[in-house]
């Protein structure tokens, strides 16, 4: 799809860069590529002590992602230091645009179906964020149309230049793409195609496939993530 970044997009490494970066970069390859179908409806046990990805929807993150420190601003107009304001939460991480065809809209449905689904308890109250990348178009009225029309607890964030390059770099994935409107102004964004999930502990364990993760995967993993849960 043209608004999926593949790896071939990701940035030059730093050859200083260190082994705890390199380790971030091999999870969030291996969410992209790999994890499509994994963990369910499979025949036999999950065999969680030889794969710790076995019975799970994303690719276990080993060392976990810490937090990116940038500060955007919400839909509602208030800033939005990410930090604080995820502090203790589950936290659901995604960059997308409003005008995506496929990917953002399958994610955004797919994850509100999942947490129909946990109902009540563990699990079924997570922040789930979605960042507007698409800076010319994703504005505050429209986020609040967009995430409005799936689930009015999804909260739209506004990045400014530096803030999202600063929080795509901290989290190891690819730069957004925008090319050049066509003769109509149509275009279509480049963006990374997956979602990080950030537990109560403040880190980031799994990283989950936007496409291919779906609600019963979602409901069967964010329980598990909130109580603390991640292998």
């Amino acid at each position: 799809m043209g608004e999926t970044v593949t790896d071939a997009r990701k940035p030059q490494m730093d050859p200083a860069m260190s082994r705890r970066h390199l380790l971030r970069l091999g999870g969030a390859a291996a969410a992209g590529l790999t994890l499509a179908g994994c963990g369910i409806g499979r025949a036999s046990t999950p065999d969680r002590a030889a794969d710790p990805d076995a019975g799970w929807g994303g690719t276990l993150l080993d060392p976990p992602f810490d937090k990116p420190d940038v500060t955007f601003t919400d839909m509602n107009g208030k800033p939005f230091p990410f930090l604080e304001r995820t502090e203790g939460k589950l936290t659901v991480l995604f960059f997308g645009y409003t005008h995506c065809p496929d990917q953002c809209p399958t994610f955004l449905n797919a994850i509100a179906s999942g947490i129909d689904a946990i109902g009540t308890g563990p699990g079924s109250r997570p922040q789930v964020l979605f960042v507007g990348v698409d800076l010319d178009r994703d504005t505050a009225e429209v986020l609040k149309t967009y995430l409005g029309n799936i689930d009015a607890s999804f909260l739209g964030l506004i990045p400014t230049e530096t803030a999202l390059a600063d929080a795509l770099h901290a989290l190891s994935l690819p730069p957004v793409e925008i090319p050049e409107p066509d003769k109509d102004g149509n275009y279509e964004v480049g963006h990374p195609s997956q979602v990080t999930v950030f537990s109560p502990d403040n880190l980031g364990h799994r990283i989950y496939p936007a496409v291919d993760t779906r609600p019963r995967q979602w409901a069967e993993d964010l329980p598990r993530l909130d109580q603390g849960t991640f292998r």
